[in-house]
């Protein structure tokens, strides 16, 4: 954590980095591009894709996010350190890269914000502002608890058909295995609690 500044921003850069590889290969199509993030990797999904459009699709897990309150609150922290994490001076040169900021700048992309309603690394709070941040474009799914996500999300090999779906070209067949959202927890372009 005391390295969190350097952290985000050399993460950033280097997801930056690997689609430039990509791009420079010149056998994928750049225009297809998504990423799949849970807990900080999913708040570097955020900021990645604020800055680089290549990034197309989104599927985030519990992002962290809203530095002051999940430093001051998340069980990740330890207690004999926290109290260097809630200065102003690290609140400062972490609040540049706080997803909470830049998760607005998505609005013209496909995103699904997920959260698993027994993990608490990432406290309620702090949920609820990443949550806030979202613009009205984003799909917001809660499971009950990882039993339910894994069922609805994981179980047999479909991770990543949700991305597959949405990058998928105009007019072809459906990804195999895909599971729609449960109506009554996932919503476009509406926010659930």
């Amino acid at each position: 954590m005391s390295q969190l500044q350097e952290s985000l921003a050399t993460t950033v850069h280097d997801v930056q980095f690997i689609l430039d590889y990509l791009t420079d290969r010149g056998d994928l199509d750049m225009t297809r591009v998504g990423m799949w993030g849970d807990g900080a990797g999913a708040s570097i999904a955020i900021m990645a894709a604020a800055v680089d459009p290549r990034l197309k699709v989104l599927d985030l897990i519990d992002p962290w996010g809203d530095w002051p309150n999940w430093l001051a609150k998340s069980s990740l922290i330890p207690e004999e350190e926290r109290a260097d994490y809630l200065k102003p001076d690290f609140l400062r040169k972490v609040h540049n890269l706080d997803p909470v900021k830049w998760f607005p700048e998505l609005a013209a992309r496909q995103v699904r914000l997920q959260y698993i309603n027994t993990v608490k690394v990432t406290p309620d709070v702090a949920k609820r502002s990443v949550e806030a941040a979202a613009p009205s474009n984003v799909t917001v799914i809660h499971y009950q608890d990882t039993k339910e996500f894994l069922s609805k999300t994981s179980a047999n090999g479909k991770d990543f058909d949700w991305i597959k779906q949405q990058l998928a070209p105009e007019g072809s067949a459906p990804v195999q295995n895909n599971v729609a959202a449960d109506t009554s927890t996932a919503k476009k372009g509406t926010k659930n609690q």
